[in-house]
């Protein structure tokens, strides 16, 4: 029992010092993706991609994204609803970003609460 333990607080300790280290690789990695999706949506309408970039913006409520270049207008025009955060003036980028920084906080969270309770339990078992 105590190998197991000091085996989970090995592997949640690397997890935790993986999320310290490369904190913005998750979040680099995503905003990516859906910048090439949204890339190939503008440029080729008809675009297998532009059925996943709906399922992206009713995921994360939010819909398309501001360039400073003003060239995006046509894709939310077609793609967004009035109601949506866009018309707002939140983009997805912006929504994806707090999304990933709430969840990442909460993983990090939880990880170190269960990384505290590894260390806790097998303390009444060696006494």
């Amino acid at each position: 029992a105590f190998f197991c333990f000091a085996l989970a607080f090995c592997g949640m300790t690397l997890a935790l010092c993986w999320r310290y280290v490369h904190s913005t690789e998750v979040e680099d990695s995503m905003l990516d993706v859906y910048d090439l999706m949204y890339e190939e949506v503008r440029r080729n309408g008809s675009s297998s991609k532009r059925h996943e970039l709906t399922l992206i913006h009713e995921v994360f409520q939010c819909c398309g994204k501001h360039s400073p270049l003003g060239d995006t207008a046509a894709v939310e025009h077609k793609m967004c609803h009035p109601g949506t955060a866009w018309a707002a003036g939140q983009d997805c980028l912006q929504e994806m970003h707090g999304f990933l920084k709430k969840h990442m906080g909460f993983v990090s969270t939880l990880l170190g609460i269960t990384i505290g309770f590894t260390v806790a339990v097998p303390v009444p078992m060696c006494s």
